[in-house]
């Protein structure tokens, strides 16, 4: 495919975008049906926004927390509280990818963090689950030292992918 395609920056970055809004929805479907992921979104601040995004002109997803609820904000520029930002397309696509966990991913400094810390942290955690919801088991054992346990099946994380809002407070929604 001359010319075009993934290999190309621009498809690599599309294909990020793809993954991006997967995972921005994947996030909210973790919160729906996991309660550890619940406790660690419900314990963020009131108003915390996330991003997570590639540097420097690429493309990024975002959450807000607030209310009770975290919330899939989509590619919207905002303002955030906590920025997770791979320094390239070809260092994020591993770990969109699923060739890399995300743990692998900080452990080798793909990504810069700016802001809290420990919110990054919970964040990551947020990730891990969520990555045993999206990817095959297969994968799952490959890049995850300890996948996280499952609290549902794959299809039906897939099928609470739909939504864009989650309540953080009490059972599942």
């Amino acid at each position: 495919m001359a010319g075009g395609g993934w290999r190309t920056k621009r498809g690599r970055k599309a294909v990020a975008a793809v993954v991006f809004a997967v995972l921005g929805r994947g996030l909210v479907a973790a919160a729906r049906l996991d309660e550890r992921v619940r406790a660690e979104a419900g314990a963020w601040p009131e108003g915390t926004v996330i991003t997570l995004g590639i540097g420097p002109f690429g493309p990024q997803v975002s959450w807000r927390a607030g209310g009770g609820m975290l919330e899939y904000l989509g590619g919207a520029e905002v303002e955030p509280t906590l920025a997770v930002t791979f320094k390239s397309v070809d260092g994020a696509l591993p770990l969109l990818l699923g060739m890399k966990s995300v743990l692998g991913a900080f452990a080798e400094h793909r990504a810069m963090v700016t802001g809290d810390l420990a919110l990054a942290m919970s964040f990551v955690r947020c990730l891990h689950i969520v990555e045993g919801y999206l990817f095959p088991d297969l994968m799952t054992r490959r890049i995850l030292p300890r996948p996280a346990e499952r609290r549902a099946g794959h299809l039906v994380a897939y099928g609470a992918l739909v939504h864009r809002r989650a309540r953080l407070e009490g059972a599942s929604s």
